[in-house]
This record gives C-alpha cells, structure tokens and sequence, in this order.
C-alpha cells in the first residue's frame, strides 16, 4: 500500500522507519548545577553503593569535573538519564547559542544529535523528541543542558571479584602447595617408596597419581571461564567509554575463532589490557600447569636399574627444577590475577544485561541509525566490512549502539558506502569447519591414537615421559577451538534450515560455561553440540590419564597377561598396577576414538556445505545480516530487555525466522536473517538479489 511503499522509499534514502532510529528518550530527571553541587544535597551526599569496586570518583577542583562527576553518579545510581541546568552568568545570547543541531553530552563537544535520527519527521511534543544542547538568555544568565546517561555494571560471576579474587587465591595456595610437596620430597627423600604398587595406600596413591593433573586441569577450566567471558563482553565496555571506540577495536574484533596465541599481542595493541592479561594467565594455566606438573613428578630408579633388580625399593619424588618452574608460573599466573582484579574492578562493563544472540544486538541497535552503516553489506567479507567502517566511531548509551561521526563520511567512505558487494565463492566457514584446519587436527589425533598405545607397549615412553602429556593438552587445544566452532555457528545453522523458532534468536551456546553448554544442548535437542560439549569434558579427563601412564611402560603387563606366571609382584611397571594400568590405557584409547568419531560427524553435518556468507564471529558481522530485515520492528522499545524477557516477547509474537534471501525494508531483495516467509533459502556462490527483479537496482548497482 501507499504506507509501505513511502517507507521502502525512505529507506533507500538511508532514513530507518516504522519506530527504529526514534533515538533516545527524553531525559525524566533534571537537575539544576547548584542543586547537584549544594553541600546539603541529597546528590552530593549519596551513599556509597554496596557492590565491591576500587572505582574512586577522583577529586578535581575544577566546576566542570566535578559537576560531571557528581551527575554521572546520579545516573548511574537511578538507572535513568540525567538532564543537568547549566546556569552561566554574564553571558550573551550572540555568543552562547549552540547549533540546534548539537547535543551536549558530559560537557564534551561530541556531536550526538545524530543519535536520534534528525532525518525522521518528527511532531511536536513527541516524547522521543531528544533533548538538545540548547543556551538560552537573559539580562543577566543563561542556560545550557547537558546530558548523562547511565553507564550499568552487569558483569557475569566469572568476571566478579568473588570469582576473581577465588582464582587469584588458588594461584598461589598451588603454589604454596607445590613448594610444600618438594620440602617433604627433599627432606624425606620421596613422597612415597615401595616395592610393588600394591603396598602404596588407595589414598596416596590417588594423591600421587591422579591429584596433580586433576587439579591443574580443574584450575585451567576456570580460568577458561573468566578468559572467554573477558573476551566476549569487551568491545561492549570499550563502547560504553565517554568517547566511544573505533569499529575496528570493537565491532569488528573477532576473539572467538582466531588463533588464541595471537589474541596477547592484539589486544595489547588495541588496548584491551584486560584481554591480554586473561589471555596470558590462561594460556600458562591451561598449557604450562599440566605439562610442568606431569615433569615435576618422577620414578626412581630408571628402567635399566629396575629390570636389573625388579624387587629392588622405588621411590616417587619432586624433581627441583621442574617444581620451582611449575612454582614460578603459578604466581605469575597470580600477579596477573592481580591485574585482571584491578582491571576489571575500577572499570564499568556498559551492560545492563547479558548480550545474547542475534537478538541482543537486535535489541541494541534499533534505537539510532547504526544499521544504515552496513548498507549493501549483505554478503560482504569480513575484509570488506571492516575497510568500511574500521574508522568509523560507535558508543553504547542507555543499552543502545549508536555511531559517534553521525552521517558525515570522508569522500573515501562516502564512495565506498555505495559499493556493491558480490558473493564470493571462498569458504567461509570458521578453520575448524575447513579442510585447513580439520584435516591437520584430525590426522594429529589420529596419529596419536597409534602413538601413545605404541610408547606405552615400548620403551620410548623412557625417552621424553612429558612429551605425552604435551600432547594431550594439544589435542585439548584444538577441541576447544572445535567446541567454540560449533556453538557459534549452531544458531546460524539452524536458521539455514529455516522456519526456526523464536528461541533460536536468544540462543548462544558461546556464552554458556564449560560443561553447562553439553547439558543444555541435550536438553534443547541439539546432539551434535552436546556431543562436542561431552568431548570437551573428556580432553580434560584425557590429560589426566595420559599424565598418569606418561611414566609407566606396559610391556610387563603384556608379558604378564601371556605368560602361565600369575604371580604379579614380580611385575615392573613403576607405579602402576595391572587393573590401574589397563583401565586407564583402554579409558585413553576410547575417548580418542570418540573425538575421531564425533570431528568427523561434525565435518560431515556442519562443513561440507557452506551454509553463511561469513562467519558470524564479529558484532559487525551480526549486525550486517540483520540491517534490512523487517522482524527489527519487533525489537522497537527492547534495549533493556533481559535474556528472559526477550525470549518471552519473541515467543508472544510467534515468528518464524531463517537465513536467506528475503525482501527487506526497502524493497529490495536482500540476503540475512529474517522471519519467515523467505524469497529463497541461502545458496553459498549464488546470488540470488542479481538474477531476481535486477530492475530494482541502479544500473551502477548492478555493474
């Protein structure tokens, strides 16, 4: 009809319509200066909060610092914007009039009038009418308004002091407990001796045995946990700042397929000082720990001596070297808790609630015209994205994105917001879904299926005893980066097959910790995510079993399972006993031919085709599949939703979404993810908007 062809118009002139770009909410709270600064002021005299924070106002005597100060803090604490009266004295209406296009905000020249979408028609009164930096005069004063919005501090408990504060203790109790296991190793000159396993008491022998390697792995898991939360919640905080951040520090960052090793480096250069400091201290509690641990623990005598005289004494002790390393890297791994602690509690995260799925950012990005920046984005790479907006300014106000530099490009940017992008034929599919990145891991695990069976049966396992261990937490590396494959790309997949439910656009299995992910994709009916979850629990348990036979050469047992001989004391394979040692070699193998089994089943289901234009690793890869679609007018008025209350809306609603080609706003055809019905389902290589109705494009467009 008439309506809707009148939007469709508007949005091809880059104005967004039917409620989004309304921009914010006028401001129910004003403030006059002398009131917030009054000593008898209920502001200046607010309690302090009760949340546990190193964040100190710092004291400035200067009128403008303080006056900002104090009125931030109101808004933070009510949860509202906060309008403040600025009266100047002695000044004129010639030289105090602001631009009725500005907008004063924290007593900064930052312009944000374009916050609210200056393009949209507006009637007066109208309540999301934004309140302008505006200066009015008078014989002897004038008035001028700034505006503070609230910057929230929701943080997951893996970045809360508690958790945080846990970690850093445990650090250096591990320390402090490897340091006591070597005095008693010295003083005594083992931790325990005998002459065949058998005397060694159930309980020491589990201490000795398994204990070292379970802890560490269980204190690698944690620090995963507050690693990943970290990275995932970073480019919201560094969106929340005064100033905003540029695109290329925030929306197009990508901590979540890219090789971790780097990630130190990058964020330092990017001043993300929070994500290289995790970065490292997981890096050395996942990887080091284990391994330094599994060196330090040794068997006296060597091989040679126990063939010689099988009943001779053995002894288990604390190599010196290997401890005070394993000691060393612990409390480094403190010192950088420390770090971590002091980072993230003198700093507000910008999150009210967490920002889950498609529809969180959804959410975020209805209220200004942020979407209109990712025009003809749709199958555009992640390369042709970030050229595009890499120098472009964003901030996160009242739960909202919003670009900082309004409509005004750059001739450079201005040309390139017009280009056409054409889909390409390259996969782009994450590595782990990629025969680059399958094949190696895949064969490596192959390999070392044949390998650790073939040290434990000879007497290679004498030469590097550690070198096994190394390994296992390899493996463990690289089903972690399968593991955050899969549960990035499942919503995705799921909208590829269309007619989703609702719920599939609250669903992030990336924001679930370690374990809780398999448990919930089980219970939603996902196996192959719950699959790969259940193989992430047994890489940790992999570690563990590999780290106890690393010492223990098996040919004894094969000599004693052979032989009409059943007398077992005379059997010499270190410390372990025969139903110990087949349990933990026959559990090793099986769980090795399971994440065979289960990388091919996911290479097979997930890989073969692909099923996105790109991967959805990045905010403004998100945002580039959602700019045209015509279920956005569902998410008007749902920036402060919670997780929960978002689902629930979308339930009420009772949609059905999928990835594909569709008409969008503007009435053109446009590829992403929308409700159903679709134009066409999603066919990597095709394009399916240049060889349906291409009247609709500019001849400049189709070229």
């Amino acid at each position: 009809d008439a309506r809707v062809k009148k939007w469709q118009q508007q949005e091809q002139a880059g104005v967004l319509t039917g409620g989004l770009g309304a921009g914010f909410e006028a401001p129910r709270i004003q403030i006059r200066e002398t009131d917030l600064e009054s000593p008898s002021s209920p502001f200046a005299q607010r309690a302090p909060s009760r949340g546990f924070s190193f964040a100190r106002r710092k004291l400035s005597v200067n009128r403008s610092a303080t006056r900002r100060a104090l009125a931030q803090s109101e808004a933070n604490r009510s949860g509202q914007a906060v309008q403040i009266i600025v009266e100047e004295a002695d000044v004129t209406l010639a030289s105090t009039t602001k631009p009725p296009a500005s907008l004063a905000h924290r007593g900064s020249h930052i312009d944000l009038s374009f916050v609210a979408g200056d393009s949209m028609p507006r009637t007066p009164g109208d309540p999301k009418e934004p309140s302008r930096g505006t200066t009015t005069a008078s014989n002897h004063s004038a008035q001028r308004v700034e505006t503070f919005y609230p910057v929230p501090n929701w943080k997951p408990f893996s970045m809360r002091w508690p958790y945080l504060l846990h970690l850093i203790v445990l650090s250096f109790a591990l320390a402090g407990s490897v340091e006591a296991a070597y005095q008693r190793s010295n003083r005594h000159g083992s931790l325990v001796r005998f002459v065949t396993p058998h005397e060694i008491a159930a309980l020491d022998y589990f201490s000795i045995k398994y204990l070292p390697t379970l802890v560490a792995v269980i204190y690698g898991v944690l620090w995963q946990s507050s690693e990943f939360e970290v990275k995932r919640l970073e480019a919201y905080h560094q969106l929340s700042k005064e100033d905003g951040a540029r695109a290329a520090e925030t929306l197009a960052v990508d901590y979540t397929t890219s090789f971790s090793l780097w990630h130190p480096y990058y964020a330092m250069r990017r001043r993300h000082y929070a994500v290289c400091v995790v970065s490292v201290a997981t890096m050395l509690a996942v990887s080091a720990v284990p391994t330094l641990i599994s060196f330090s623990i040794m068997l006296s005598p060597d091989r040679a001596t126990r063939e010689a005289d099988p009943m001779a004494v053995k002894c288990i002790f604390m190599h010196g070297s290997w401890a005070r390393l394993t000691e060393a890297v612990l409390i480094v791994i403190a010192l950088l808790g420390c770090a971590l602690f002091y980072l993230l509690e003198t700093r507000r995260s910008g999150l009210l609630a967490d920002v889950k799925g498609i529809a969180g950012l959804a959410a975020m990005a209805n209220v200004s015209h942020i979407l209109m920046d990712f025009k003809a984005t749709d199958v555009a790479t992640h390369d042709d994205i970030h050229a595009r907006i890499k120098n472009h300014r964003y901030i996160l106000r009242n739960s909202a994105l919003a670009p900082m530099d309004d409509t005004r490009r750059s001739v450079s940017a201005a040309a390139g917001d017009k280009k056409k992008y054409q889909s390409t034929r390259s996969n782009p599919l994450p590595l782990m879904f990629r025969p680059l990145g399958f094949v190696p891991y895949i064969t490596g695990v192959g390999l070392f299926t044949i390998f650790f069976p073939v040290c434990e049966l000879t007497s290679w396992i004498e030469i590097f005893p550690g070198v096994l261990t190394a390994l296992a937490v390899c493996i463990k590396l690289g089903w972690g980066a399968l593991d955050t494959t899969t549960r990035l790309m499942e919503p995705f997949f799921i909208l590829y097959n269309r007619h989703a439910p609702p719920k599939t656009l609250t669903l992030d299995y990336t924001a679930l910790p370690f374990g809780w992910a398999a448990g919930q994709a089980l219970v939603d009916g996902h196996w192959l995510v719950a699959a790969v979850g259940l193989g992430t629990v047994m890489t940790e348990l992999l570690t563990v079993q590999v780290s106890s036979l690393a010492t223990v050469e098996g040919r004894a047992f094969i000599l004693a399972a052979t032989s009409r001989n059943t007398e077992q004391d005379g059997i010499d394979a270190g410390e372990e006993t025969e139903h110990t040692y087949w349990l933990s070699l026959v559990s090793a193998l099986c769980i090795l031919v399971y994440l065979c089994v289960v990388a091919v089943l996911v290479y097979a289901k997930r890989a073969r085709i692909p099923f996105v234009p790109r991967q959805p690793n990045t905010i403004a890869s998100v945002l580039a599949f959602i700019h045209q679609s015509k279920m956005l007018y569902d998410f008007v008025g749902t920036e402060k939703y919670s997780n929960a209350a978002m689902l629930q809306h979308l339930t009420d609603i009772n949609r059905e979404y999928g990835l594909g080609w569709f008409e969008g706003r503007d009435g053109r055809i446009h590829c992403g993810v929308d409700q159903e019905e679709l134009s066409a389902t999603y066919r990597h290589g095709v394009d399916f908007a240049r060889s349906n109705k291409p009247w609709q494009e500019s001849f400049e467009e189709w070229l």
